[in-house]
């Protein structure tokens, strides 16, 4: 496999360094090599720039990972002998410096992790020596066109600049670069093809475009580089299909396909001709990937990872020959039957996943857990007990055995048995007994996910030791007693899951310690109390959901400060007073972007992310939708309903523009709806029923385009309901109780209102109160539907293209489906 060597060259430690001024460099004026790599030196670029500055003779300098600071060292600039410069892994939070352009002897630069900011300098096209540039992880800007310059460096062998905010398409002179060995430009905003001039990069051993939004097909020029030995161009746009040139780049040693949009069948025969391929990775797309029962490979891999495409059968037999294989990814291919034995006696596997399929049976005896690294076979059918390590299973981080038929209980000493273990997913089986007290010496626990099963007793104390968890969901078992007091000490906490148990008592006062909290869900409880107002101080708070307590007393104004709110629903409980017009100051549903969706998901830049995804219940339109992880922060709900809340709905609700769910009914509200709802242009479900509204319905509210479901029964509403639009679509029932009402879709043709005009509603004439409601012609629903048929198809492949069209358009067709429902339902 190609390694990523540095340019031989020679490196001379200094050997300790007691002086932080580094003043022995006085007596080194001569010294050419210099390499203090990993010395915490906790110096400014301002206290470098003497020591460094007596250094005139030195050709190669390391200062990788010393604790730097500030911008990069002016004083290196009279360096005029250096070739070789490392600054990598320090804090230098500044801009490559244009004057780097002037140092034409530089033969080697990097730069990597350093938190190097803005343009990339096009003074560095001046280094005609340059062989080596590294730029790794840090925030350069600029045009890949502009970077990437063909002609200015003739010697280049090595360019690395990824995780930055690179964009553009790569240039196709891209070819020029003739010496060229190692290209990785991972983990940027790349766009457009793949150049066919890159299969002139004649030298190419290792090429890297993974991470990026690159469209089209494979090159098959890439056919063409017989030097090839690691091809990465995994989670882009990419479609087509595998070209054929693959099978027959007889060097290439690792392949990585995966998260694109190929499609077609392929067979792994055609890799026949890679015989020194060990790491092979075609996941997530659309391939349907063949495997004959007989077939024995030439090659020995290690890394295998071939989830989402749809092999089927039984779990291939080719696998109990390879020896050498360390990872091997399966998930989702519809396999069934059960685990082989001879799976557990592979001596090298110490990462499987067979997650989402359809295995079932008892693991077998040979699948020892102790000496794995990662387990994932959630999302099956497995049964018997939960696996028991024969031995401390020191280097598992991850087990998933959710969603299985897992019994029994989980193992008294399972904190000594999984020392190190980051993600522990037992959920959606059927386990019961106690959660184990022993379960608080896993410092190291990330996740922790035991809902879903038939836990008992109380939540064990011991847990608020685990002071790296990120998530615990402990929803819907059979847990008792109060939350631990002292759970503040998850600080690093940021989902909290304890919904339908039987929990009581208060919130615990210690929960504001948790401040990355971004989702508290104790839905379905009894727990009491007020709602406390330090819930305001939860800056990060994305989803809160109390749904169905006993808490009491008024909602606290304070809610009105979490700017990042998207889910509110604190239904179903015993409040009490007005609504707190602070509500209409909830920033994250004013404005129309959902941000920090990765945040939620557990997912940092560049496509790496942690195990977890999320799930939420949210009540819409009179169901319990359960939202997962990729349209969570896309819906905004305020559920109040089902309390005993009094006053008038405050008209500061209309800054809400980009609510989608509101629901107020089950109260006590009185006054009129405000006109102010008119404002809420993403509004798709309004329930005020059963409360003490009067007034109109304003005629503002005919503008929300988006308003699928609107209930207003069993109010004092008066007057005609606002016709056309989504209004055209609503069902009698969402207006019945009110006897004041009149038009369609009610059965009265004229009405009254005693009671005062809406503010901004001019009142209704008599001749407008006894004007007949039309009826909708039958030639209406037919070129409604066809109109809509049309629409679809019409723009469906740019929405493909356009996310915020894509959301936007979503919202419109559970409109229109809604709607349709009403009429059909109203018709007969």
């Amino acid at each position: 496999m190609y390694l990523e060597d540095e340019i031989s060259y020679s490196w001379y430690d200094c050997g300790p360094v007691y002086s932080p001024s580094l003043k022995w460099t006085e007596n080194v004026r001569g010294l050419k090599h210099l390499s203090l790599q990993g010395v915490e030196l906790n110096m400014t670029a301002k206290q470098l720039e003497a020591p460094l500055s007596r250094l005139h003779s030195l050709h190669h300098l390391n200062l990788k990972d010393c604790a730097l600071s500030g911008h990069i060292p002016n004083a290196l600039r009279n360096l005029t002998s250096l070739s070789h410069l490392h600054l990598g892994w320090n804090e230098f939070t500044s801009r490559l410096p244009t004057w780097l352009g002037n140092m034409t002897g530089l033969v080697s630069i990097r730069f990597d992790r350093c938190y190097l900011t803005g343009p990339f300098p096009p003074s560095l096209s001046r280094l005609p020596h340059l062989k080596q540039f590294k730029l790794v992880d840090n925030k350069i800007t600029g045009k890949i066109r502009q970077i990437l310059l063909c002609e200015a460096w003739p010697q280049l062998t090595r360019f690395t600049l990824s995780h930055s905010n690179v964009t553009g398409s790569l240039p196709p002179c891209i070819g020029n670069l003739s010496t060229l060995q190692y290209l990785d430009l991972q983990a940027n905003s790349l766009n457009g093809q793949i150049p066919a001039s890159v299969g002139l990069l004649s030298a190419l051993v290792y090429l890297s475009l993974s991470y990026n939004l690159l469209t089209g097909n494979v090159p098959s020029e890439l056919g063409g580089i017989s030097s090839l030995e690691v091809l990465y161009l995994d989670h882009n746009h990419l479609n087509g299909s595998i070209p054929n040139f693959i099978g027959y780049l007889s060097r290439l040693s690792s392949i990585n396909l995966a998260n694109n949009n190929l499609e077609g069948s392929i067979s792994l025969h055609f890799f026949e001709n890679a015989t020194r391929l060990v790491d092979l990775e075609l996941s997530e797309n659309k391939l349907t990937v063949h495997i004959e029962p007989e077939w024995i490979p030439p090659m020995q891999f290690i890394y295998l990872k071939l989830s989402s495409c749809n092999i089927g059968g039984l779990i291939p037999a080719f696998l109990s020959t390879q020896f050498r294989l360390e990872g091997l990814h399966l998930g989702n291919n519809s396999l069934f039957g059960n685990i082989p034995a001879w799976l557990g006696g592979l001596p090298n596997l110490r990462a499987i996943s067979l997650s989402h399929n359809n295995l079932q049976g008892e693991l077998p005896s040979s699948f020892d857990i102790s000496y794995y690294v990662q387990i994932n076979l959630g999302h099956n059918m497995l049964t018997g007990s939960v696996p028991i390590p024969s031995v401390p299973a020191s280097d598992l981080d991850l087990l998933d055995l959710s969603q299985n038929r897992f019994t029994g209980a989980i193992p008294a000493e399972i904190g000594s048995l999984f020392p190190n273990i980051e993600f522990l997913l037992y959920s959606q089986n059927d386990l019961k007994g106690d959660i184990p007290t022993s379960i608080g010496l896993l410092q190291h626990l990330r996740d922790l996910d035991l809902s879903g099963n038939n836990f008992e007793g109380k939540i064990p104390s011991s847990l608020t030791n685990c002071t790296a968890l990120k998530r615990l969901n402990l929803a819907n078992n059979k847990l008792s007693g109060e939350i631990p007091s002292k759970i503040g000490r998850l600080r690093q906490l940021e989902k909290l899951h304890l919904s339908d148990n039987m929990l009581k008592g208060n919130l615990p006062s210690d929960l504001q310690n948790c401040w990355k909290l971004q989702i508290l869900d104790v839905a379905n409880n009894s727990l009491s109390g007020n709602i406390p107002l330090w819930l305001g101080q939860l800056s990060d708070l994305m989803i809160l959901v109390l749904r169905s307590n006993k808490f009491l007393g008024w909602i606290p104004h304070a809610l009105g400060n979490l700017s990042t709110l998207h889910v509110l629903d604190i239904s179903h409980n015993n409040l009490t007073g007005a609504i707190p017009p602070e509500l209409g100051k909830l920033t994250g549903m004013m404005d129309g972007e959902a941000g920090g969706s990765e945040v939620l998901n557990g997912q940092s830049s560049h496509g790496r992310s942690y195990y977890y995804k999320e799930e939420i219940i949210v009540t819409n339109k009179r169901l319990n939708l359960t939202y997962g992880y990729s349209v969570l922060l896309l819906v905004t709900a305020i559920d109040l309903s089902s309390n005993q809340l009094s006053g008038d709905i405050p008209s500061e609700i209309g800054n809400l523009k980009h609510l989608h769910v509101l629901n107020l009914s089950g109260n006590s509200l009185t006054g009129e709806i405000p006109v102010s709802f008119g404002l809420l242009e993403q509004l798709e479900s309004l329930d005020l029923s059963n409360n003490k509204l009067r007034g109109r319905i304003p005629g503002q509210m005919v503008q929300l385009s988006f308003l699928s479901f609107f209930i207003v029964s069993n109010n004092m509403l008066c007057g005609r309901i606002p016709s056309g639009r989504q209004f055209s679509t609503f069902n009698s029932t969402y207006f019945s109780g009110n006897p004041g009402l009149c038009g369609f879709p009610v059965d009265k043709r004229s009405c009254s209102c005693e009671h005062n005009s809406s503010a901004g509603m001019p009142p209704v004439s008599e001749d407008e109160e006894e004007e007949e409601e039309e009826e909708i012609p039958w030639y209406w629903y037919v070129s409604w539907m066809a109109s809509f048929a049309v629409g679809f198809w019409g723009v469906f492949g740019v929405l493909c293209l356009k996310k915020k069209w894509r959301i936007i358009y979503i919202r419109i067709l559970d409109g229109y489906a809604v709607g349709l429902l009403n009429i059909l339902s109203l018709r007969k």
